[in-house]
């Protein structure tokens, strides 16, 4: 575990003041924010392998973390303060049940996987969501001092690996953005691989399924620049920016560099308007997805899987949505899991009737579940010593339950997997190489310090 000895240290020393003067130009010409560096393209450098089964991926995180105990691993034999309110019902895998309030995904375990007995070492908010994000664990990581990633987020080791499939797409999109327990914290970013394999962020899409969300404000010019003015600016910018590239060889500069053309790109380009365009979605279709934020949050993932996103992180939470330490009963009957049972069950349907599901890998994260026994405001602590984690498509087999845990529910019975192998395995079926070194100011850190495939699903 040497690779954890250092994470106290800070990476990067590109400072920002610095930076912020350098692209002040771009900012106050083109009247556009930084996010657009985050898009260049990566395959000249690092050409996308032809052979993995994924050619994408859908991350979804239930953050705030998900109780495995009322969603996918129930105790119905424990005492009631162990087993709480909810009932069993059976699924399409035979054997299997899940909670009562699943009913729509009971129906299709069969096209899915779940991993129960899947655990990591930490029951912090921050550390855990970097773990989880990164497969780095953040010793002290808070909301002040350490609220920015002290390694890569996977989806910025995609974006460096594959690159930007399709011209003027990002390679890597956050949905609603990068933030996490009500951005206070952002550990879905690239740190010392450069900004240019940022996220770049929707914005936050409709809670409702007939409201129109045709493009972040990011892809927006003013009105006082058109495309013509706005690419004399660019080349303009390029003049000027020359000699301070030339004083700074950094990361995060390398990654300016295709920003002015990567901006042209995403502005005028009609495939990236489009993507983000729910109002091409039949309203039919938006309403099977659910009359809610995170049903179009799925929906929206779905059109940039389709359009060509690498890699699209999606976060179901505003603000620790899933921490459900007071009236969790509640909260998951009433909202939490009827809104996440329709929006996934559809993501998984509309995937599959698009002939996408195969070569599209979903996977339903959360940073660790929730205690075993119930606390006195009818709600669960934080529990990172065994989750559930749910796997579908990109090539993996389909309708198996991997693992269990003990009879309360506390910790893996058999089958123990890793987080970090849950990481191998969405990596590896990308075609993203786990043993890859990345160097931050000349320290090696591999993709994952560890983690291998989990051999059932493959």
């Amino acid at each position: 575990m040497t690779w954890l000895d250092d994470q106290n240290q800070e990476a990067n020393s590109f400072s920002r003041r610095r930076l912020l003067r350098n692209s002040s130009v771009a900012v106050g010409a083109f009247a556009l924010p930084t996010a657009f560096g985050v898009a260049q393209t990566a395959r000249a450098e690092q050409p996308a392998t032809a052979g993995p089964p994924a050619k994408r991926a859908i991350v979804i995180l239930l953050q705030g973390g998900c109780s495995h105990l009322d969603t996918w691993d129930l105790k119905p034999d424990a005492s009631l303060e162990i087993r709480g309110e909810f009932k069993q019902i059976a699924t399409s895998v035979a054997g299997y049940q899940c909670s009562e309030h699943l009913p729509l995904l009971a129906q299709r375990v069969h096209n899915f996987n779940v991993l129960r007995s899947v655990y990591h070492e930490t029951p912090s908010h921050e550390a855990a969501i970097h773990w989880v994000l990164t497969g780095y664990n953040y010793p002290g990581a808070n909301t002040t001092t350490k609220n920015r990633n002290d390694k890569p987020a996977m989806g910025s080791i995609v974006a460096r690996t594959l690159g930007s499939r399709t011209p003027g797409l990002p390679p890597y999109v956050c949905v609603p953005d990068k933030g996490q327990l009500g951005d206070r914290v952002r550990y879905a970013s690239s740190h010392f691989l450069g900004m240019a394999y940022d996220p770049f962020e929707s914005g936050m899409p409709p809670s409702d399924a007939k409201s129109p969300f045709q493009m972040p404000p990011n892809l927006s010019l003013t009105k006082a620049v058109d495309l013509t003015r706005f690419d004399h600016r660019l080349k303009l910018l390029g003049e000027l920016d020359q000699f301070s590239r030339s004083l700074d060889s950094s990361d995060m500069m390398s990654g300016m560099s295709q920003f002015n053309r990567r901006a042209f790109d995403m502005v005028s380009s009609v495939a990236t308007r489009n993507a983000f365009d729910l109002s091409q979605e039949p309203e039919a279709l938006r309403q099977r997805y659910g009359n809610t934020r995170v049903g179009q949050e799925a929906i929206l993932a779905r059109r940039l899987a389709e359009a060509g996103v690498p890699f699209t992180l999606v976060n179901f939470s505003i603000n620790q949505d899933w921490d459900t330490h007071s009236g969790g009963f509640e909260t998951l009957r009433k909202t939490r899991l009827p809104n996440f049972d329709r929006a996934i069950s559809t993501l998984l349907d509309d995937l599959q009737e698009r002939g996408m599901l195969d070569s599209t890998l979903v996977a339903v994260i959360t940073e660790f579940g929730r205690t075993p026994k119930i606390n006195a405001t009818a709600g669960r602590d934080h529990w990172s010593d065994v989750f559930s984690i749910v796997l579908a498509g990109g090539g993996l087999k389909s309708g198996q339950v991997i693992g269990t845990s003990n009879s309360r529910g506390e910790v893996p019975h058999d089958r123990p997997v890793h987080y970090n192998d849950v990481l191998a395995t969405i990596y590896q079926q990308l075609g993203v190489p786990t043993d890859r070194v990345h160097y931050d100011e000349g320290r090696p850190v591999p993709v994952l310090y560890s983690g291998k495939p989990i051999d059932e699903l493959l």
